[in-house]
């Protein structure tokens, strides 16, 4: 749980953004709010749907086009 727990502390306490803002939007909403935060803990705790796109993959490029940046995927930089 500690991806949605520091996009929570990235939203609500000024705690660092994530290093791949679009891997952290997790609805694929374009946008990175608490929605996204809800969308990874009803996956792990309420096992939905999976994911969007390129989740199930270890790296990969994310298929919707939005303003979203990744800065660094650190898995996948190397």
């Amino acid at each position: 749980i500690a991806d949605p727990i520091s996009l929570l502390a990235h939203l609500f306490a000024g705690e660092a953004e994530p290093p791949c803002r679009d891997a952290a939007d997790a609805n694929d909403d374009g946008a990175l709010n608490i929605a996204d935060a809800v969308t990874i803990l009803g996956y792990l705790f309420q096992e939905p749907a999976p994911l969007p796109a390129p989740f199930t993959e270890k790296c990969g490029v994310d298929p919707t086009d939005d303003d979203l940046e990744c800065n660094s995927f650190p898995p996948c930089d190397g």
